[in-house]
């Protein structure tokens, strides 16, 4: 059994080894560190069987839980997830900075579980407009995975990964958007220069 609960400063120290896959970015604790302080509901981490870190989300690292969600839910697995809320008006979003899973506990549907829970705190309780992330061009499990959760790509980011592979911009509508607004793609590709938000 899992538990999805706020990712916490000790956390920082357990949870590298879900990092290992070369598909995941890393960052330095610092940076870790800032979205914990920042946007603590966007921090959570599902925790296994013997207190042992299955993966995370990162909206930046999704570990984080909402209170009362987190009293209330369990689930199997173990797994990350990472992110924040940003912009103004109806660029109003949740962003998803990282989400990843241990790949022992992949195939259970975990990621899947914090993408959930973060769409819905960006919804219930943030009041924003969509959620979105960037994921490499080339991963394309992970493209389809979020095509499953309803993510469309949004536009193409020329060079975003280390100046080197392009990243695709997906987003997913909230409830505020009632016209979808937010998800019509735009027609050309972008640089990271030409990004909004950081």
């Amino acid at each position: 059994m899992t538990t999805i609960r706020r990712f916490c400063c000790n956390d920082l120290l357990r949870f590298t080894s879900v990092n290992l896959d070369h598909l995941t970015e890393t960052f330095n604790m610092s940076f870790y560190m800032t979205y914990l302080a920042r946007w603590p509901d966007y921090f959570h981490v599902a925790e296994g069987p013997g207190n042992r870190i299955m993966g995370y989300s990162d909206c930046v690292a999704f570990i984080a839980h909402v209170e009362t969600i987190r009293r209330s839910r369990r689930i199997a697995g173990e797994e990350t997830i990472m992110g924040k809320v940003e912009g103004q008006g109806e660029s109003w979003h949740g962003h998803v900075t990282a989400v990843t899973v241990a790949p022992e506990y992949r195939r259970q549907q975990l990621a899947k579980k914090l993408m959930n829970l973060l769409e819905e705190i960006s919804d219930k309780i943030d009041k924003a407009y969509f959620v979105d992330l960037f994921v490499r061009a080339s991963n394309t499990p992970a493209i389809k995975m979020y095509e499953k959760l309803d993510y469309v790509i949004y536009r193409r980011v020329l060079r975003y990964y280390s100046g080197e592979e392009d990243g695709l911009d997906m987003r997913k509508a909230l409830s505020r958007d009632v016209e979808k607004k937010s998800i019509i793609p735009l027609k050309r590709p972008v640089t990271p220069d030409e990004l909004e938000y950081d």
